[in-house]
């Protein structure tokens, strides 16, 4: 069964043709995001026009409840919220949040396979949450749980960096500034990472968790055994294992096509 997958952001909208196993088939295209809605949506047209695919997958920034964007995602165009996905394509269509979709691909086939109960933060421009529990992706009552505004994203970071003194708002140069020996850098990392830990403490209060794994570009910058050793200082009576997600980019589209595979048989 052949899925088309997109994953799409407020930057760059990624698509694959996706197989049942997740493995994709063919190189992944991305382009950058229309500036409206109407872009958005002949993007996708031509693509599904350009080939045989069983369903559609979406990954989307934003609140997804009932195979629907509830709301205007705030990196997106107006009128994204009022796409039809499936009366685009015709074929049987699943949306789910990009950070759900991130955790789906995770717990299929990644670093969370058989955890029953996980979450997974993912680090870049801003910052998405999404839950295992029990065995299940975890969405709320309407769609928007783990939609919690965590300070740890590259524009938190960068503001970090400007409140301490560093003339560096790169959040990839801040990490080589600090690998150089540069003491503020170094400081600007640790008031971020502590920010993490404490994000991760209080998700591990409330869920009970068994792992967290991070994802997203700034996931590349954290040192894995300095977190898990802070956050399990803090939580000496229920530790947890703190790790790097095994898909990178290509997570939002690999689980949007497991979602679809959960919706549709």
């Amino acid at each position: 069964m052949s899925i088309l997958s997109f994953d799409i952001g407020g930057t760059k909208i990624a698509s694959a043709e996706i197989e049942n196993d997740g493995k994709i088939c063919e190189e992944v295209k991305i382009v950058p995001t229309p500036k409206n809605a109407e872009g958005i949506a002949d993007l996708i047209q031509k693509t599904a026009s350009a080939g045989t695919f069983d369903g559609l997958a979406v990954a989307t920034a934003g609140v997804v409840f009932e195979n629907k964007v509830q709301g205007k995602p705030t990196n997106l165009p107006s009128g994204y919220e009022n796409i039809d996905f499936a009366k685009l394509t015709g074929l049987k269509t699943a949306i789910i949040n990009d950070a759900n979709a991130a955790i789906c691909a995770e717990n299929q086939c990644g670093r969370l396979k058989n955890y029953r109960n996980a979450a997974m933060l993912t680090l870049g421009t801003g910052v998405g949450c999404g839950l295992i529990l029990n065995g299940e992706l975890y969405e709320g009552k309407i769609g928007a749980a783990g939609e919690v505004l965590f300070p740890v994203a590259g524009c938190d970071l960068a503001e970090l960096a400007q409140e301490n003194g560093l003339a560096i708002s790169d959040c990839f140069a801040i990490k080589a500034a600090s690998e150089s020996g540069n003491k503020t850098a170094i400081e600007v990392l640790h008031l971020w990472q502590k920010r993490l830990v404490d994000a991760i403490v209080l998700l591990n209060q409330v869920l009970d968790l068994e792992a967290v794994v991070l994802g997203g570009s700034l996931a590349k910058i954290v040192d894995y055994n300095a977190v898990e050793k802070a956050v399990n200082e803090i939580m000496r009576r229920n530790p947890l294992l703190v790790m790097q997600a095994e898909f990178e980019n290509n997570a939002g589209l690999v689980g949007a096509a497991f979602w679809w595979r959960k919706c549709h048989g």
